[in-house]
């Protein structure tokens, strides 16, 4: 029997906790065999690749009768808290200044506002220090390997990986990201620098890694290509009543009825929103309450960079301060 195989049975039977070659798996190997017919790579290169990547054989540990409590969302007022920061709101006007050229050309080209791009530099790796540490091909071959629910999306992207890491001639044992395999100065997963990053610098390659104005038009982009809206509006607060509130979702919630069908349902909805506006209503958890928001089709794109309404009004309200506090200094 192969010795691939061998590894296979035992890490289908999971008895120790141990680190191994990917190349000792052969879910590796019928990854690397797709690979070579459909895409042409050399497969010695991918062996000797995967040989490099470790995969972590977990111990098998006895379920458990008592059922675990599900954690508790973090609220948005500390979710908040951890992104809308002087620090970062300093940072975030310096970056502002100092790209300012290239923010100017990517809201012309993209008509993305200038203070959505910083704002979501800002959340995302605050302005590219903090890029993330994890290896991206070990991160994504053990999501892609190993019984996560959702291998498959990772095996996707392990594939996008290797083909961006040869379209952009990077090497891919060295490129570090997030611990979910996200990379660069905007944290794209590998298909988005495939499909929507940018050669915004114009010098011949893509480097969402050390160029923040590929950085920059590459998120423009992305949104651009998402159907943004051009310098459309994001959200109000809103009050309803409570049995308005079975409409708000904390879940993201996409605007599919207009104002008119929510004013003939009851809803309290400003003067100045137009009847044929789409709109949506969002709640975001507190301790003790819930915010109620009405949301725009904007709104709703900002969700499409990370599905959570709490990353969506984050970017929202920095980018809002962001504007405010570079105004002031650049008048």
């Amino acid at each position: 029997m192969p010795i691939f195989l061998i590894f296979l049975i035992f890490f289908s039977q999971s008895i120790f906790a141990k680190s191994l070659p990917a190349t000792n798996f052969q879910a590796t190997h019928d990854f690397i065999d797709k690979m070579v017919k459909k895409h042409h790579f050399s497969k010695t290169e991918l062996v000797s690749i995967f040989s490099q990547v470790n995969l972590i054989v977990a111990e098998k540990k006895p379920k458990s009768s008592v059922k675990k409590p599900k954690p508790k969302t973090m609220s948005w007022d500390k979710y908040r808290s951890l992104f809308i920061t002087d620090s970062r709101i300093k940072n975030g006007v310096e970056f502002w200044k100092n790209n300012l050229e290239a923010l100017k050309r990517a809201e012309k080209k993209y008509n993305v506002p200038q203070e959505i791009i910083v704002a979501i530099l800002g959340i995302e790796t605050n302005y590219g220090e903090n890029q993330g540490q994890h290896l991206a091909l070990e991160t994504l071959a053990r999501l892609s390997f190993g019984n996560h629910r959702r291998k498959n999306f990772y095996q996707r992207e392990l594939k996008e990986f290797l083909l961006m890491s040869r379209e952009n001639a990077l090497a891919p044992l060295l490129i570090k990201g997030s611990y979910a395999g996200a990379m660069g100065y905007g944290q794209f997963i590998s298909s988005s620098y495939r499909y929507y990053a940018v050669d915004f610098d114009f010098d011949g390659k893509i480097d969402l890694f050390s160029s923040p104005i590929d950085a920059i038009g590459s998120i423009a982009n992305y949104f651009d290509k998402h159907q943004w809206h051009d310098f459309g509006p994001y959200a109000r607060p809103i009050t309803l009543t409570d049995s308005q509130l079975k409409y708000a979702r904390s879940s993201t919630n996409k605007p599919k009825k207009n104002a008119k069908y929510w004013r003939d349902k009851g809803f309290s909805i400003d003067v100045d929103i137009n009847n044929k506006t789409k709109l949506a209503f969002i709640k975001l958890p507190q301790d003790n309450k819930s915010e109620t928001w009405l949301t725009y089709w904007n709104f709703y794109i900002l969700t499409r960079y990370n599905h959570d309404n709490r990353y969506a009004m984050t970017a929202f309200q920095l980018s809002d301060i962001l504007k405010q506090q570079f105004n002031q200094t650049n008048p």
